[in-house]
């Protein structure tokens, strides 16, 4: 893969530039069509997702209105017959009396029952399950688990634990293979009014056609459902499938409808298309008025919108092709006249000249190419007279070799003279002083053995000693690993001048100057330490920042300047110059380079 990306950009890299140009401009002119068409296509189609799913929810809240007013009238309903005095009348009768006296209560109540139905046109069935062993119903048949009910289960025990308040039951079934009927029910315990005595139990059953019927203006989507749930999640009622009314719910989207009021939100399922969940809560009964309907029925709406963009990225990138190929060649017509000319100077041609008509950055480009091959004209004059100036300068150098051979010719002499009157002192501080004098002059690589260039730091210390006595104390102190190792000519010896001049030299008393170095990792760590008068924090952070000057004007403060720079030049970021100080206490400069073992090594940058 690596390989075919490679060759990919060395076939594209090495085309013309016209077709560079229409690689580069094409892409820049589809692209932004094509992301905010894309964008404002999802965007739109959002919007109008969000408009469908926000007049749903609007038509559920009415839906809920109406279903919260019919829960209502029924409520009122059972109120009606609770309170009715004939009803109160015919319960409280022994259960023993007369057949005749029985029919006749049957037909009172009948009359009473029907009266109530007569107000509304409901599909519902009216119970009266009387204490005293009497049944009365508004439909055709009196299911059997009315007729022998059980006082202690389902909607009985509900009616009797809520004392002559309204309740309600939803019927459940695990699996449906009849026709939908009943699927809720209103009851009350049935007492008399002055003596508070339970009579009996008032069963309302609604049909499930009857809350259908409720919700089919509502506004529905090609391939939606509509459910009607209770607070448990399960299906009270549901259109236009009815296959799961009386079972509990199994959706993924179920716990998050049952925890929510209202609202709406998209539901992606394993293997399914995605859905829209809008649902809606009663604030009488509790119940969620579910709509489910798939996504792509909300996105059909936008498809006029998809067609528009489709259309603008066509026409644009058929646009852009054009203005692309028509610059390219505009663009690249006096560049290939400039390549032409190049080839002809290669040839060894100078007289040649780039006709610039405009000042735009290729007629730059063709005046900086003429004044380049006038340049060329010129150096080629100077090539010769530079020559003859650098033979000259090579002579006048090999003179200037005099000056230092014959100061250390002398210094040779005066060692003589010193040995043989016997004075070791000085003979040793002109020797060490011809040995540093022989070491400056000394011609060949920048890179010296680490014990090339301590032995320097040792003539040159022995020169200080030499003035100082017993003031200065030092101490050199270097692994055997570090002399083997190669590092820059000179580099710690303007460290230690410093050390001694700004530091030892103006304490009071002897002074201690420490020189260490070893190997810390991939790198040589030198340390130069003195217990001098230290480097105020001022001053300190001068040299920090990089401002070398000295406020002596004896001085030149060029030495630590000096080192930074010769650092910087061969390694680059990959030393470390390092000074911390503390006043009267002394003053400690750490150089970390790389290891270097042969002077041959690339370190330069």
């Amino acid at each position: 893969m690596a390989n075919w990306i490679h060759k990919l950009k060395n076939n594209l890299l090495g085309t013309s530039l016209q077709t560079k140009l229409l690689l580069a401009v094409l892409p820049l002119a589809i692209i932004p069509l094509a992301v905010l068409g894309t964008f404002s296509y999802n965007k739109s189609a959002q919007v109008v997702q969000q408009q469908v799913c926000q007049t749903i929810l609007e038509s559920l809240s009415q839906v809920n209105y109406s279903l919260d007013y019919f829960v209502k009238d029924i409520e009122q309903l059972t109120m009606y017959i609770y309170s009715s005095r004939d009803i109160q009348d015919v319960l409280s009768k022994p259960a023993d009396r007369p057949l005749a006296e029985k029919h006749q209560d049957k037909q009172k109540v009948g009359e009473v029952l029907d009266t109530f139905l007569g107000f509304k046109n409901w599909d519902i069935a009216i119970y009266l399950l009387g204490e005293n062993g009497d049944r009365y119903f508004t439909g055709d048949l009196l299911p059997g688990a009315y007729d022998d009910y059980n006082a202690s289960w389902g909607l009985f025990r509900k009616m009797r634990l809520a004392g002559g308040n309204v309740v309600w039951d939803t019927h459940y079934s695990m699996k449906k293979t009849d026709d939908f009927g009943i699927v809720l029910s209103s009851g009350r315990l049935l007492k008399r009014i002055d003596t508070n005595a339970p009579l009996g139990y008032l069963v309302v059953d609604m049909m499930e056609n009857a809350l259908a019927d409720k919700y089919k203006k509502a506004h529905l989507q090609p391939g939606g459902q509509m459910l009607l749930l209770d607070r448990n999640g399960y299906i009270i009622s549901s259109t236009p499938s009815k296959h799961k009314v009386g079972t509990k719910l199994e959706e993924p989207f179920v716990d998050r409808v049952l925890a929510g009021g209202k609202g709406f939100f998209e539901q992606a399922g394993e293997g399914t298309p995605p859905v829209m969940v809008v649902y809606d809560t009663s604030e009488v009964t509790g119940f969620k008025l579910v709509n489910v309907l798939p996504v792509a029925a909300l996105t059909k709406e936008s498809s006029s919108i998809r067609n528009l963009t489709l259309l603008i990225i066509a026409v644009g990138a058929a646009v852009s092709c054009v203005l692309a190929y028509l610059l390219s060649v505009n663009i690249t017509h006096p560049l290939r006249k400039l390549k032409s000319l190049m080839r002809t100077v290669e040839t060894g041609n100078l007289d040649v000249a780039f006709p610039t008509k405009y000042k735009d950055e290729v007629g730059q480009l063709g005046r900086s190419f003429n004044a380049m091959v006038h340049r060329i004209k010129q150096l080629i004059d100077e090539v010769y007279k530079k020559q003859l100036m650098l033979q000259e300068a090579e002579i006048r150098a090999i003179q200037a070799q005099f000056n230092p051979h014959f100061l250390y010719n002398a210094l040779d002499s005066i060692n003589w003279m010193a040995r043989i009157h016997k004075l070791d002192h000085i003979s040793r501080t002109v020797v060490s002083l011809g040995e540093l004098l022989r070491f400056s002059i000394r011609k060949g690589q920048a890179l010296i053995p680490v014990h090339e260039d301590m032995q320097q730091i040792r003539n040159f210390l022995t020169i200080q000693q030499m003035r100082y006595g017993d003031k200065l104390e030092v101490h050199i102190e270097l692994d055997e690993e570090v002399e083997r190792l190669y590092t820059l000519k000179l580099i710690l010896q303007p460290i230690v001048e410093n050390a001694i001049t700004h530091g030892l030299e103006m304490k009071r008393g002897p002074g201690r100057l420490l020189i260490t170095g070893k190997v810390v990792g991939e790198r040589v760590r030198f340390e130069v330490r003195d217990d001098g008068v230290g480097i105020s924090q001022e001053k300190l952070e001068r040299i920090t920042s990089g401002q070398f000057v000295s406020a002596d004007e004896r001085k030149t403060g060029i030495g630590l300047e000096n080192v930074k720079k010769r650092l910087q030049l061969y390694f680059g970021d990959r030393y470390v110059l390092r000074i911390s100080s503390q006043p009267q206490q002394g003053t400690t400069t750490t150089i970390e380079i790389p290891i270097i073992r042969t002077p041959g090594e690339d370190t330069h940058v």
